[in-house]
C-alpha cells in the first residue's frame, strides 16, 4: 500500500507544475503522468486529506453541489496563475497560426476535448466546449428544423435553463411542448419509461429529458428512454448538468443524439465551462445558432458550436485541471464514495419517524443526491435550521420534495450524521 501523503502529492503536483510551465514557457499543457496506484483501503484519513484540497472552512458542510461545485485548490490556483501569466505577457502574444491561444473562442482546443471525451467515452471532435449546459439546451432547441404542430416531449421537472429555449421556440414557431409528469418520489423505472411512451404520438419529433432531475434527484433511465425515442423515429436529447461527475456517463452506451452538461457542478470545474455533444450521424440536423468566424466549419465535428467570441482561456485551463484532479483520484472511486455517503443519509432518514425522502431509493434511480423533508415543516425552514444549527448548507426544492442534499468528495460521514441529528430533533418536535 502506498503512502497516502505521497498519493495526494501525486494528485496535486502535476497541476501546479503545469501552471508553472505555462508561466515560464507559455507552451501547451504537458501530458499528465501515469495514474498512481490506489491505496488498498478507502479509509477516512485519505478522504480527510482530500477535504483539505478545498477552501471550504472546516466548520461548514457544503451539500449544494447540485447548484455549483466547490473548486479544488490546485484547480483554482492554476486558473489564477494562468490569468497572471496572460496579463504579464499581453504585449508578447503571438496571433499567428500554430501558436498557443491567449483567449478562448477562437481555437478548437482539441487536447482538452479529447481529455473530456475519455470521461464520457467519445472522441474529442464529438464534443464542443461551451460555457454551461444552457448553451447546449439553446443549441438543440433552436438548431433543429421543427415546424408548427411538431411535438417535443419534456418532463414537468425541467430546470429553467433547459426548458426556456423550448418555450421560446414554441412561442416563435408553434411547436407543441408536452410535459411528462414525474412521480414524487419516483421508484419504478418501468413506470417512468411507460409515462414517456404514453406521451409519444405520430407528431412527436423530440424526446428531451434530464439525465438526473435537478429538483428531485431522479436518475432517469437514459438508455431506455433513448431506445424508446428511436423506436418511434424521434431524437433523444439529454440534459446532463447533474450527471457529469455524479454518476458514470457513457455516451456511446446511452446512444442519445445530443447531450449537454455543466462541468462546474459535479466535476468541480470553474464556472464558465460547458460540454455539448451531438452524435456524428445526427450532426447535419443541428444548425449553428451562435456564430463567429468558424460558424460553418465542417472539418472538425463540433468546433462550429464553440463560436461564442472572445472568452477567458484560463477557465478552460481550470477545466483541464479539474479533469486531472478527477482522473487522479479515479472516477469510479469518486462515484463509489459519494454514493456511499448518500446511501448513509438515505438509510438514516428511513429510521426517523416523520422524515420523508422525496428522491428515489430504488438503486437504479438514486444517485449521490438525496431530497428529504420533515412532515409539518416547510422545506425552507428545514434548510434554515440545518444551516443555523450545524452550518450544513443544503437547498430547498419546495415542500413536495424537501431540501436537496448533494453528497460530494468534500463531505464526510460526520457531516451526514450531523444532518441526521438535526432532522431527528426537528421531527420529534415538529
Amino acid at each position: 500500500m502506498i503512502d497516502r501523503r505521497g498519493f495526494l502529492n501525486s494528485i496535486l503536483a502535476p497541476a501546479l507544475a503545469e501552471g508553472a510551465t505555462r508561466a515560464t514557457s507559455m507552451s501547451p499543457p504537458l501530458a499528465s503522468p501515469a495514474m498512481p496506484a490506489w491505496p488498498e483501503d478507502d479509509d477516512p484519513d485519505f478522504w480527510d486529506r482530500i477535504r483539505d484540497q478545498f477552501y471550504i472552512p472546516r466548520t461548514e458542510s457544503f451539500f449544494n453541489t447540485g447548484t455549483i461545485g466547490a473548486v479544488p485548490r490546485p484547480v483554482l490556483e492554476r486558473v489564477i496563475e494562468d490569468m497572471r501569466t496572460l496579463e504579464a505577457t499581453v504585449a508578447r502574444w503571438d496571433y499567428s497560426e500554430n501558436t498557443p491561444n491567449w483567449i478562448s473562442g477562437y481555437s478548437p482546443e482539441l487536447p482538452l476535448r479529447e481529455k473530456l471525451g475519455k470521461l464520457v467515452n467519445v472522441e474529442g471532435p464529438d464534443i464542443a466546449l461551451t460555457q454551461n449546459a444552457t448553451f447546449g439546451s439553446s443549441f438543440v432547441a433552436h438548431g433543429l428544423s421543427l415546424k408548427s404542430g411538431d411535438e417535443v416531449i419534456l418532463t414537468d421537472r425541467e430546470h429553467p435553463g433547459a426548458i426556456s429555449a423550448w418555450q421560446e421556440r414554441a412561442k416563435l414557431d408553434g411547436i407543441v411542448l408536452k410535459l411528462v409528469p414525474i412521480p414524487t418520489p419516483a421508484n419504478d423505472p418501468d413506470k417512468l419509461v411507460d409515462l414517456f411512451g404514453q406521451a409519444i404520438t405520430s407528431r412527436t419529433r423530440v424526446l428531451a429529458f434530464p439525465h438526473i432531475i435537478s429538483s428531485s434527484a431522479v436518475v432517469l433511465p437514459a438508455k431506455r428512454l433513448t431506445e424508446l425515442a428511436h423506436q418511434h423515429g424521434c431524437l433523444s436529447l439529454a440534459d446532463g448538468a447533474q450527471a457529469l461527475g455524479q454518476i458514470p456517463v457513457d455516451l456511446k452506451d446511452i446512444g442519445c443524439d445530443a447531450y449537454f452538461a455543466s462541468p462546474h457542478k459535479w466535476l468541480l470545474a470553474p464556472p464558465g465551462n460547458g460540454m455539448f455533444y451531438i452524435r456524428r450521424d445526427q450532426r447535419d440536423k443541428f444548425q449553428t445558432t451562435l456564430c463567429s468566424f468558424a460558424w460553418d466549419d465542417q472539418s472538425d465535428g463540433m468546433y462550429r458550436f464553440m463560436q461564442y467570441g472572445t472568452g477567458n482561456r484560463s477557465l478552460l485551463t481550470g477545466l483541464d485541471a479539474a479533469l486531472d484532479f478527477h482522473f487522479r483520484i479515479g472516477p469510479d472511486r469518486v462515484y463509489k464514495r459519494i454514493r456511499s455517503l448518500a446511501d448513509r443519509l438515505r438509510a438514516g432518514l428511513q429510521q426517523i419517524p416523520r422524515a420523508k425522502i422525496g428522491s428515489p431509493v430504488h438503486p437504479e434511480l438514486a444517485g449521490a443526491t438525496v431530497c428529504h423533508r420533515v412532515d409539518g415543516l416547510p422545506a425552507a425552514k428545514l434548510e434554515s435550521e440545518l444551516w443555523t444549527k450545524k452550518w450544513v448548507r443544503v437547498r430547498s426544492q419546495g415542500d413536495l420534495v424537501g431540501v436537496r442534499q448533494s453528497c460530494q468528495i468534500y463531505n464526510n460521514e460526520a457531516e451526514i450524521d450531523a444532518t441526521l441529528e438535526i432532522v431527528r430533533n426537528l421531527a420529534a418536535h415538529a
